[in-house]
């Protein structure tokens, strides 16, 4: 089978991966500890045995076994010298068991490292490791690249835009979603594939972490948004062990009824990951092919824009709501900006970013045009601040090519790149744009200015949109300008815009955008004007504007606008936002500053808002106004560390916003401790905290051992991969409290087992807490531990256990 055969197959009916690889080789005695790729060269008979078995079960794909083939991953096994073997070697075992019957993806997993600003690796250093891999396997004969498993979706652009660097291999892109429907980032379905659509994969979709009831939930919801295939692959249910032997919820039987459901719903590419074996996939293919579910999905056409940040997916469309992007983040005559973007505080920056946010903007406009600058370090600042703060997307606006490249490559979703003209030397970024996943601004402007006459604008972007085909980017990701003049000069502009507006549309089929305010400049009560403008510009097609989303009466009109052009259907929007007003405008949005506020509220804002910069200075503040360190620590940084555990358990914070607030709260307790020591303060309890021995990831033990210090609990981190009688004997050795262990993978879940067995028989008492993404509530009661979900509840079980004493 060829690629091509196989992407028709998943187009027009549907196509069929394989099932679980780990499953088997736990069966052929992988232990725990061991590196699964090591096998390729140490028992390649058994690893070609399980791809063989999915072929003849009619797997169209197999996927090699070098998921943890990168260089960081090997180094945990002391392999990393012999990266390109065993990716090679992994390659080989999968075409020799092919031999053209099935498609080989070489498969390529996370580094278990975040990229900066969350982790402590760049986005440059990302791509080279994930380079090394994939030049092994695509010199080894790989029929294309399977990314899966990825959790944060700025390591996983990281990953396909080393691929387009170093190979043309068709891309297959999977991410992780938790049983709350999110990555473990915080990233929403509908905001992930927008992200990956946008960066050009051949397929994308979801696999591990949820089973196949979870998934198809997913697929419900965002099957029809989009164009690119979607394949998905669940685990056979919820891991549970019984006499040492991992066992799944879900049967074949069960697990290919549901999985036929998504079928109904989009899905092209179907198989399994965790737990399922031949049978499941054999019946996957018996019962689809039987039943042709997927004949009764509705493929309807993509009509908008979508763009995406980190967290959520946003659409633009002539039936949709107005798109409000805010411009308040830019530094052009505002003194106080200027001085907090140089200073490298960004204080205001957040401040205004999330101002516009509450108010309602859906994009905010980014400008980090300062003179004598460094835009594109500018720039790249502010995006891994906002980023992490705000939900909604960002437009990058920017003339500096540099900056321009430098905001696309590192923004984790789909930006808008705010501009583009007919210019050659601006056309000259279409290949960026497209390469980096972006959408656009048009204004249609050459070198002889802007055009006054209506037909002109659009010959010019007519120009643009035969530019932007060749360079492959569909015009769904253009938001035309129709430039907006001042009427103060020459009052005939305004209509020649809006003759301008409707041309866009009903001749080139664009959605559009605007600049707003210029059209009153020069003129009193501006906000008349502006606002008379826009409704006459909504009735005209415009499909979004660059406004400020704080003049209330003019988002006021924006919706009103909406339920009258039946954008807002039965006006269920405006209803949500005016039906307890008495008035005519919306709730506002506080202008006051945090400096504003009493120096016990802004220590406690700090912790929230993760303003890790600011809070030594307030320290040092308080501490000068004769506030008692203990009392600062208890009854300002304990509370508002807390509350933000409150918000990441409602979903309202995601990891992202608990990182910041947790290096926050670090910095504030690294400069307190001294003092604290000085007067006698004790800590909370003392914990020993390790991954068990044969697991290497420790991302989640560490988010948690930093939310654990941070409420003054003692942590001796042991680190990964730790064997039992170290554990222990650290524990005896320091007389901890607490125990706590963290395990990814059902193999490894057994070393929990046998540590609760080795403290038995030691007659050592000491609790242990449990977790990880395999472990559930069932599993920890069985061996005798506690659990804990995730690092809030870590903490709060922490406490309970040293309650019940």
């Amino acid at each position: 089978m060829t690629w091509q055969e196989f992407l028709e197959k998943a187009k027009h009916g549907v196509a069929y991966s394989d099932g679980s690889m780990g499953v088997f080789l736990q069966q052929y005695g992988l232990k725990g500890e061991d590196c699964p790729e090591l096998w390729n060269v140490t028992r390649p008979e058994i690893v070609q045995s399980v791809h063989r078995a999915y072929i003849e079960a009619g797997s169209d794909l197999v996927i090699t076994n070098t998921l943890g083939g990168n260089r960081i991953k090997l180094e945990s096994y002391g392999l990393a010298h012999r990266l390109e073997e065993l990716n090679a070697a992994g390659v080989r075992n999968a075409k020799e068991a092919s031999r053209g019957r099935a498609i080989v993806a070489a498969d390529i997993g996370p580094t278990g490292h975040f990229v900066k600003p969350l982790g402590d690796i760049s986005f440059e250093e990302m791509m080279d490791i994930y380079k090394e891999q994939i030049v092994a396997l695509a010199n080894a004969g790989a029929d294309a690249l399977f990314f899966e498993t990825h959790i944060d979706i700025l390591e996983l652009k990281a990953g396909i835009l080393a691929a387009r660097e170093v190979c043309d291999l068709p891309i297959i892109a999977s991410v992780t979603f938790e049983s709350d429907g999110r990555m473990v980032t915080g990233t929403s379905p509908e905001a992930a594939f927008t992200t990956l659509e946008a960066l050009g994969v051949d397929i994308m979709g979801m696999n591990c972490g949820t089973g196949p009831k979870e998934m198809l939930s997913i697929m419900e919801r965002v099957g029809h948004l989009f164009e690119t295939p979607i394949i998905v692959q669940a685990n056979a249910g919820l891991p549970h062990l019984v006499d040492g032997h991992t066992h799944y919820s879900e049967t074949p039987q069960s697990y290919v009824e549901t999985a036929l459901h998504m079928l109904e719903h989009g899905a092209c590419v179907i198989g399994g990951c965790c737990g399922t074996t031949p049978e499941y996939i054999r019946l996957l293919i018996e019962r689809s092919q039987k039943e042709k579910p997927y004949l009764r999905y509705q493929k309807r056409a993509v009509t908008f824009l979508k763009l995406s940040s980190r967290f959520e997916f946003h659409r633009i469309g002539h039936d949709l709501p107005f798109t409000v992007i805010g411009e308040r983040i830019n530094p052009t005559a505002r003194k106080a900006l200027v001085e907090d973007i140089l200073s490298g505080g960004f204080a205001l920056v957040r401040e205004e970013a999330l101002k516009q946010q509450q108010a309602g903007a859906h994009v905010l406009d980014v400008n980090m045009g300062i003179p004598q600058a460094n835009e594109a370090t500018l720039m790249e600042n502010a995006i891994n601040l906002l980023s992490t703060v705000v939900r909604v997307p960002l437009a990058i606006d920017t003339s500096s090519p540099s900056a321009a490249i430098q905001g696309m490559k590192i923004y984790p979703g789909k930006p808008l790149l705010n501009s583009l003209t007919a210019e050659p030397e601006r056309l000259a970024l279409l290949p960026h744009v497209k390469r980096y996943g972006a959408a656009f601004v048009a204004l249609p402007i050459d070198a002889h200015g802007i055009p006054d006459k209506a037909e002109k604008r659009v010959a010019l972007m007519r120009r643009i949109l035969e530019a932007t085909e060749k360079a492959g980017i569909d015009k769904k990701n253009i938001l035309a300008d129709p430039l907006v003049m001042t009427v103060s000069s020459d009052q005939r502009s305004a209509k020649e815009t809006l003759k301008t507006l409707r041309m866009f549309r009903e001749e080139l089929g664009l959605f559009t955008t605007m600049g707003l305010s210029n059209v009153s400049f020069g003129l009193p009560a501006r906000a008349f004007i502006n606002q008379a403008f826009l409704t006459m510009a909504m009735e005209a097609g415009l499909t979004s504007a660059i406004v400020n989303p704080l003049d209330e009466q003019q988002m006021g009109l924006v919706r009103a606008s909406d339920v009258l052009l039946e954008r807002d259907p039965s006006a269920m929007e405006y209803i949500r936002l005016y039906s307890g007003q008495k008035g005519t405008t919306p709730p506002s949005v506080s202008s006051s500053q945090t400096k504003d506020m009493p120096l016990e509220e802004r220590i406690r804002q700090a912790v929230i808002k993760g303003q890790k910069d600011a809070i030594e200075g307030l320290l040092a503040e308080a501490l000068s106004h004769s506030l008692a360190p203990k009392d600062i620590l208890d009854r300002l940084l304990i509370p508002a560390i807390t509350e933000v555990g409150q918000l990441y358990e409602k979903r309202q914070y995601f990891l992202p916003q608990l990182l910041l607030s947790a290096e926050t709260m670090q910095k504030a307790f690294a400069r307190l401790e001294p003092l604290l020591r000085s007067e006698g303060q004790k800590s909370q309890g003392k914990l020993v905290f390790a991954t068990v021995q044969g697991d290497v990831h420790d991302i989640g033990k560490n988010i948690v051992i930093l939310m654990l210090r941070n409420q003054g609990f003692e942590v001796i981190d042991l680190g990964k991969d730790v064997p039992a009688q170290r554990i222990y004997e650290v524990a005896r050795e320091h007389q901890a409290d607490i125990i706590g262990l963290s395990a990814l993978m059902t193999t490894t879940m057994p070393r929990m087992a046998e540590f609760m067995e080795l403290l038995e028989k030691e007659n050592m008492k000491t609790p242990v807490m449990v977790g990880g993404a395999a472990v559930t509530r069932q599993f920890a009661s069985s061996i005798g531990a506690y659990y804990a979900v995730d690092a809030v509840d870590a903490v709060r079980v922490a406490q309970e256990i040293l309650r019940k004493g």
